[in-house]
């Protein structure tokens, strides 16, 4: 059976050294580094959109989410920037950042702009690979 990307990168952040190399230097986020003493890692489905969520400590919100399994992007990547605002929001964190992983440059430059305008403390980074 083919393992799934989620899968694999549940087991990937479930190693500290791991988170830290996405969230510092990948992502570039400055948190302090006591976040990563506490923090969670598990698959959740948001619409029709299954992902990986990471809350660091009590500050980050972060969301995983394969590109390929995006069917609409003009309506899903709003709707996830949305829901991950109102998450964070009724979580009482500080940040979120939506990481979409896929060949797709594009996302960042289209939908930058939608994080920007729900504020500073919401992000979009488009990856390669986690």
């Amino acid at each position: 059976m083919k393992q799934n990307r989620e899968d694999g990168w549940l087991k990937d952040l479930a190693q500290r050294q791991k988170a830290i190399l996405l969230v510092r230097d990948r992502l570039g986020c400055t948190c302090p580094a006591e976040i990563f003493d506490h923090y969670q890692v598990r698959r959740i489905v948001m619409g029709d959109t299954p992902l990986v969520q990471m809350i660091m400590g009590n500050r980050l919100l972060l969301w995983i989410v394969d590109s390929a399994r995006i069917l609409n992007p003009d309506n899903a990547v709003p709707v996830l920037l949305k829901e991950g605002m109102a998450t964070r929001d009724d979580l009482g964190l500080n940040r979120f950042r939506l990481v979409l992983v896929g060949d797709y440059p594009s996302y960042e430059r289209e939908w930058g702009h939608l994080a920007k305008e729900l504020g500073p403390r919401v992000h979009l980074h488009v990856l390669a690979s986690v």
